[in-house]
Formats: C-alpha cells, structure tokens, sequence
C-alpha cells in the first residue's frame, strides 16, 4: 500500500512539473471557468469568431495520452478554427488522469456541453448546433462524453474524432505492444472509478445496440501509420450499422497525431495536416447542420 502511494506521488509530480504551463503561458484565446453543481469548475479557453450571433460551437478536446499536453497546446488551432469555422470554440483543459481518474474528464465534457444550452442565449450561441471534437486521447473523451450525454437525452449535432483510442479491453488487436504495460501502470497509479469494459471507457468495443441507435453522428478520421487506426475503423464500422457515421477519412500516409501537432521532424505530414484542417471544418458544418434539421431552430 505504501510503495502504490510512493509510486503515485511520484508519477503525479513528474506530471505537474510537465502540465504547468497552462496557467502562465500565454493565450490568443480567453480565459474561463464553467461553473459546476459541487464540482470544481472546468477550465477552458474561449475563441470568437467575426460575427458574434447565432454561433455553432466547437469544443475541442486535447490529446496527450490523458496524462500529458493541455489546452493551450491547441490555442492557435483553436484560433484558426473560430476564424475559419465562423464558430465559438471551446477548448477544454479537461482534469488529467493523476488529477481525476476516468471517467470525471468525460463527465467534464458533459457538464460542458449542459451549461453551453443552458446559456445558449447569453453566449450567443445556436444549441442544436454543438460539436465535439478530439484527437488520440481527446478522441477517446470525446466518444464517452458523447455516449454519456446520448444516455442522459441531451443532444449534440455530432462528434468528429481523430486518431482516437477506442477500446481498454484489447479486444480491438492494434500494432501496439508496449500498450499493455502503459495500460498497466496507467490504471495502477490512476485507477478509474469505472470498469475498463465499460461503455464510456471502451466505446468502440462495448458501446450497446441501444446506445449506438442514441449516440450523436460521427466522423473519424484514422491513419494508416497509426497503430490505434483498427479501433477507429471498427467503432466507424458499428456506427454505420446504426446510420450514425456521417463519414470515415483514412489518411494512409499520416501519423498519429499529424492533424494538430507541431511535427516538424515530419514535414511531408504537413500538407497532410492542412488537408485534415479544411476537412475537418467541412464535417463541422456538415454536422451543424444535421443539427439544425434534426432539432429545429432555438
């Protein structure tokens, strides 16, 4: 009992010393906090686009394994996107796993997506018009957020994911075998508050019928170098079963990460990474207004 806690107090200031920067560097976007019902607020980091009425809304969701990055890692992505988009992006710096095991980061997406309707009308926002959006572990967020807010009968316009990680359970075989042991040390020194076979933890491989029937319209987009691109190609699979996947994009000579990180030891992702850009803003508006038509005007 006393080497775990050792060896979580480790793990954990490792971890701060590398996520520090959130508060101190700076910004393009604003700084906010999303109040919650006896619950810490959550973090975020607002972007305007030109016109200020009836926006769509993006929230994005970082990457980073649960444990790494954080919002202000996206902030000139986000930027771009709420200029491009003509949206209010959300960027959330969601509670890392040695902060709040699973599932309080998909719960925090949720609250997000609750208080972005309630003040619909202050914000200046369109309510039908919500999409969520996360690349590798902010993929893996953002399909339990959006199974979560499907169980509790609040909708969004749709889900975009991008290189997500789909399944704890192994069930879904990817080319990763150093997983299992990053798995391994990851639940022993954050061990979630759910089982890992669950719906929110491993959407692609447990996610019911009757979820899939009530779960947001999804695109995602996958790799062929990633080797986590079987579980988006599986989960994309189960989707079109239920006419809930509005599209799957293969890159096949991307890596995993390429569409909003820094690579610059890569560069021939680049042009790549530009592609995933625009197309990520045209399944955005296409998902807007799946919205708009499935819930009718606010």
């Amino acid at each position: 009992m006393a080497f775990a806690f050792l060896k979580r107090a480790v793990f954990t200031a490792k971890l701060k010393r590398v996520n520090r920067h959130y508060k101190t560097d700076p910004v393009v976007g604003e700084r906010a906090s999303i109040p919650r019902n006896g619950k810490p607020p959550v973090e975020v980091i607002f972007y305007y686009p030109e016109v200020r009425e009836h926006m769509p809304v993006f929230v994005q969701i970082h990457g980073g394994a649960w444990v790494g990055m954080d919002a202000v890692d996206d902030d000139r992505y986000c930027a771009r996107l709420a200029k491009e988009l003509g949206a209010f992006v959300v960027n959330v710096n969601y509670k890392r796993l040695y902060e709040q095991s699973f599932p309080y980061p998909q719960e925090e997406i949720a609250d997000t997506v609750r208080w972005l309707r309630a003040n619909a009308s202050q914000l200046g926002i369109d309510p039908n018009q919500i999409v969520l959006s996360g690349g590798s572990a902010g993929g893996h967020i953002t399909a339990g957020a959006s199974i979560l807010l499907a169980q509790q009968g609040i909708p969004i316009a749709g889900q975009l994911m991008e290189v997500p990680f789909l399944d704890f359970t192994g069930s879904i075989k990817i080319d990763f075998p150093e997983g299992d042991n990053l798995y391994k040390l990851m639940f022993e020194v954050c061990p979630p508050k759910v089982p890992i076979d669950s719906e929110v933890l491993s959407p692609a491989a447990k996610a019911s019928e009757e979820t899939l029937r009530k779960v947001a319209p999804a695109v995602i987009i996958v790799c062929g170098r990633d080797p986590l691109h079987p579980q988006g190609e599986y989960y994309a699979e189960r989707l079109r079963k239920h006419g809930k996947l509005v599209d799957l994009k293969m890159y096949q000579d991307g890596y995993h990460g390429f569409g909003t990180d820094n690579a610059a030891e890569k560069p021939a992702q680049d042009k790549l990474r530009e592609d995933c850009f625009w197309y990520k803003v045209g399944m955005a508006r296409k998902l807007y207004d799946m919205g708009e038509n499935e819930n009718g005007k606010a």
